[in-house]
Order: C-alpha cells, then sequence, then structure tokens
C-alpha cells in the first residue's frame, strides 16, 4: 500500500550547513523541503507525497555548502531516513551516505611592468649626479604581482618572494621608494629600500594600464591631446638580461595569509630607473627581469595534500635606445641663425652679381644704328 505522510530525513553534519534544493536538473522532482531542528540535530525535512504510492522511485537533489572541514577527518558522512504515519513499518532504514574529502587549492601569480619598456635618452632631461628627489633619478617603473587562489580549497600559509634588479657593481639599476600591498600580506626587503635617503614623491594614482591589471580587464583606448610623438628604436643588437644570476638583487619576502577561493593578495613595488647608470652605456639595450617565486606551506585542514602548490614567473622592463629626431637634438637658435647666414650670403653674392654688371641691359653699338637707317631710306628711294 502506499506510505502516507511520507517525508525524507536527512541529518546535517556539523561541518555542512543546507543550501537548497537541486534545480538545475530537470530529471530530479521539485520537493518542497524545509529546515528543522531536533534538540541538537539540524535536518532537512522533505514531502514525498501523501501518500507515496507504491512502487514509485524519486529521483531528489539537496545542496550543501560545508565550510567547516579544517577539523575534519578524510570524509562526512549524511543520514538519511524516510518516515511516514502507516502503523506497519512506518520508518525506512537508515542510509548514511559517506563524503570523501580532498584538499585541492590551483593557486597562480602573475604580474606586470609597466611600462614595459623605457626609451633612452630622454627629452630634454638630464640625471643629477647626486639625486635628492625622486624626480631626477629617472624614469618610472612600477611593478604589479598578483597571487590569485583561484580554489575550490583554502590556503593558510604561503611564502611569496621576489628577486628585484637592484644594482650591479656598485651602480643602481631600478631603485625602489616604496612598496605597497594589499589584501594579508607582511614583507620585508633585504636589504633596506631608498639606502640613498632620496625624498620620496607624492604617491600617484594608478595608471588605467594598472587599474584594468587589477580588474583582469581590457585596457580602454585611450586619446590624449597634444601628444608627443617619441622617436622609434632603431634596429639594436639583443638585450642583455639582467636577473639574479648576474647582478645584486634586493629580496622581498612577503608572508601571505588565509586566501579562499577566488580571493587575491597583491603587491606593488614603484621604482625609478637610475638614468644615469644606462645613459653611461649608449646604445646597449637591456632587460631587467624580477623573479616573482610563490610556495604554499600550509592548508587550514587536518588532513595536508601530498603536494602543495608552488610556482614562479619572471616579468621583465626592457631599456632600448632611440634615433635622435632632428627636431629634437638641433636647437632653434641653430637654424634661425642658420636663415640668417644663407640670407646673409645671398645678399653677398647679389651684390656682387652687380658690380660686375651681371644685372646691366646689353645695348647695341651706335654706328651700327646709323649703317641700318641710311640703307632703309636708300631702299625706300629706289622703291
Amino acid at each position: 500500500e502506499g506510505a502516507y505522510e511520507a517525508e525524507l530525513f536527512v541529518m546535517i553534519p556539523e561541518e555542512a550547513d543546507y543550501v537548497g534544493i537541486e534545480r538545475s536538473n530537470k530529471g530530479l522532482r521539485p520537493l518542497s523541503c524545509e529546515y528543522k531542528m531536533e534538540n541538537i540535530t539540524r535536518m532537512v525535512v522533505c514531502d514525498l507525497g501523501n501518500p507515496m504510492v507504491a512502487g514509485t522511485n524519486y529521483s531528489l537533489g539537496l545542496r550543501f555548502a560545508v565550510p567547516r572541514l579544517e577539523k575534519t577527518n578524510m570524509s562526512i558522512n549524511f543520514d538519511l531516513q524516510i518516515r511516514s504515519s502507516n502503523k506497519d513499518n512506518p520508518d525506512s532504514n537508515f542510509v548514511s551516505l559517506q563524503i570523501n574529502i580532498t584538499a585541492v587549492a590551483q593557486v597562480e601569480i602573475r604580474g606586470v611592468s609597466h611600462p614595459p619598456q623605457i626609451v633612452l635618452p630622454i627629452h630634454n632631461w638630464e640625471p643629477e649626479e647626486e639625486p635628492r628627489k625622486e624626480e631626477g633619478v629617472g624614469p618610472l617603473v612600477e611593478h604589479i604581482y598578483e597571487l590569485h587562489n583561484i580554489g575550490p580549497s583554502t590556503i593558510s600559509d604561503t611564502l611569496l618572494e621576489v628577486g628585484w634588479p637592484f644594482s650591479a657593481r656598485d651602480e643602481f639599476l631600478l631603485y625602489i621608494f616604496h612598496i605597497q600591498t594589499l589584501g594579508p600580506l607582511q614583507c620585508q626587503t633585504n636589504p633596506d629600500i631608498n639606502p640613498q635617503d632620496i625624498k620620496p614623491a607624492a604617491s600617484p594614482e594608478d595608471t588605467p594600464e594598472l587599474s584594468a591589471f587589477l580588474r583582469n580587464s581590457t585596457i580602454p583606448h585611450l586619446v590624449r591631446k597634444r601628444d608627443v610623438r617619441m622617436p622609434e628604436p632603431h634596429r639594436q643588437s639583443p638585450a642583455k638580461i639582467l636577473n639574479c644570476t648576474n647582478i645584486e638583487c634586493l629580496q622581498i619576502s612577503c608572508a601571505v595569509g588565509r586566501l579562499e577561493g577566488g580571493e587575491s593578495a597583491v603587491l606593488k613595488v614603484r621604482s625609478r630607473l637610475w638614468a644615469k647608470t644606462f645613459l653611461q652605456r649608449k646604445n646597449d639595450p637591456y632587460s631587467l627581469a624580477s623573479l616573482v617565486s610563490f610556495k604554499v606551506k600550509k592548508m587550514p585542514y587536518k588532513d595536508q595534500p601530498a603536494k602543495l602548490p608552488e610556482g614562479s614567473i619572471a616579468i621583465k622592463t626592457s631599456v632600448i635606445w632611440a634615433t635622435p629626431n632632428v627636431s629634437f637634438s638641433i636647437p632653434l637658435w641653430v637654424i634661425i641663425l642658420a636663415i640668417l647666414l644663407g640670407l646673409l650670403v645671398l645678399a653677398i653674392l647679389t651684390l656682387a652679381l652687380w658690380k660686375c654688371g651681371f644685372f646691366d641691359r646689353a645695348r647695341p653699338p651706335q654706328d651700327d644704328m646709323n649703317d641700318r637707317e641710311q640703307l632703309t631710306d636708300e631702299k625706300a628711294a629706289e622703291a
């Protein structure tokens, strides 16, 4: 016979929370379910029909979130039972549904250099011998690194390290002025940044390129009025790569805290290219590379995975040289002086030709004119 007032009881383990019924699968029966609590037991009760006809099979689905897995072993259990108001056999047997647990997190590191390349020489600018302000050092170079936990599991303890191209043979390369973090990061450097105690500039707002990187979106096309056209770089020999294998690197070490699935931690480094170092080596192209690596040391679970995520990338900033533009290389006063000298030479040449009679009109001799008139009169008389 049918099961009257038939209901499905699902006992919820302490690690899970009830979300709702599964609606995305059309093969599952839509149910009327409600959350209940008896004493300290949490459960979901679903109506199966009154009566649930004999021989009927239902496929149904419930959704649960499992946010509390830190102290759990390798599985959690859901206990299920069907109950009815029938006098004979009102309750079904208990079924325990075991869900195995594995901690898995996909973690990635990405970075960007802005600008990606510096073109030397810089128009109307020369580096100071001993710069006291940030602007006197050289062009601005910013690097941003993002550690992103794709998930689904959480990571709780990660080491993020950056090898920064700082100096070579006691000459500075990329001189750091400021380090900024976003998210659960605690960073320290070795050696300290800004050893020359140069006065830093006010922190500028993020450029559209850097903001787009943080939003993980495409960079909008910007049109600026009165843009100065930069000289195009000419063909050069392959750039010499400067990284921690052949120069002195400044080490940035960051302890990254808890990152849930979908969360990120961001490190931003603001520096200046020490222009004096490179202007002494004209026409030699360079590629300054910072090496960024991470290693997850721990996940907040009782059972750790056999292999924890780790990875590394290299972010490069190029230094190239441009063929000087004539309009930039010749001062305006030189051009004006050349024009005046040209006019002076033309005036002297004209005067000399005039003195030589070059501009005088050529006239025939007077005797020739009288002979021609007499000849004309004789011909007229004969006629």
